[in-house]
C-alpha cells in the first residue's frame, strides 16, 4: 500500500472504524462485473466499503448490502447499455458517479440524463472528474473531516 493510501486510511479510521472488504469480496466484484478494479480502489476498499462520506451515499461494495455497486452497475448495463468499463459508485439526485476501470479520468460525476454521452465523454454540462479513485475518495474524506 502506498504512503498516500496509508495516509487516507489513517484519516478515515480517525473518523470511522476500519470496515473494509476482504480480498475475496473485491475479487467477487471483479468477477461479477467482468472488470479489473484500479489499484487505488482495491487498496481503499481494504478499509472503506461504501456508505455515507462527504455528504453523499456511496453504494456498498458488498453484494449482500443494498444498494451496492454490483447490482447498480448491472442494472444500468441492462437498462441503458452502460459500457462494461464503467462501475456505478453513487447516484446522487439527478446525477451519477461512475468509475472508469480502463481510462482516466477514473471517476466521473455527471448529469444522469447525459448517460448516453458517457462513452464519448461529450457532456453538455461539464462533469466533475478525478484522475484516480484515491483522488475522488480523498476529496470526500476531506469534506467529511470538515463537516461538509
Amino acid at each position: 500500500m502506498s504512503n498516500h493510501i496509508e495516509d487516507l486510511q489513517n484519516r478515515y479510521i480517525n473518523l470511522y472504524p476500519n470496515e473494509g472488504c476482504s480480498s475475496e469480496e473485491i475479487n467477487k466484484i471483479e468477477s461479477l462485473l467482468d472488470a479489473t478494479l484500479p489499484k487505488s480502489f482495491r487498496e481503499i476498499a481494504s478499509f472503506f466499503r461504501g456508505g455515507y462520506l462527504g455528504g453523499i451515499s456511496h453504494f456498498s461494495f458488498l453484494d449482500d448490502v443494498n444498494p451496492n455497486i454490483i447490482q447498480e452497475t448491472l442494472r444500468l448495463r441492462d437498462s441503458v447499455n452502460l459500457p462494461d468499463e464503467f462501475i456505478v459508485l453513487a447516484e446522487p439526485p439527478e446525477s451519477l458517479i461512475v468509475m472508469d476501470t480502463v481510462n482516466t479520468p477514473s471517476v466521473i460525476w455527471f448529469n444522469a440524463v447525459e448517460i448516453s454521452n458517457l462513452p464519448q465523454k461529450t457532456f453538455t454540462s461539464p462533469p466533475d472528474e478525478w484522475e484516480t479513485y484515491s483522488d475522488f475518495f480523498e476529496e470526500f474524506l476531506t469534506e467529511e473531516e470538515q463537516g461538509y
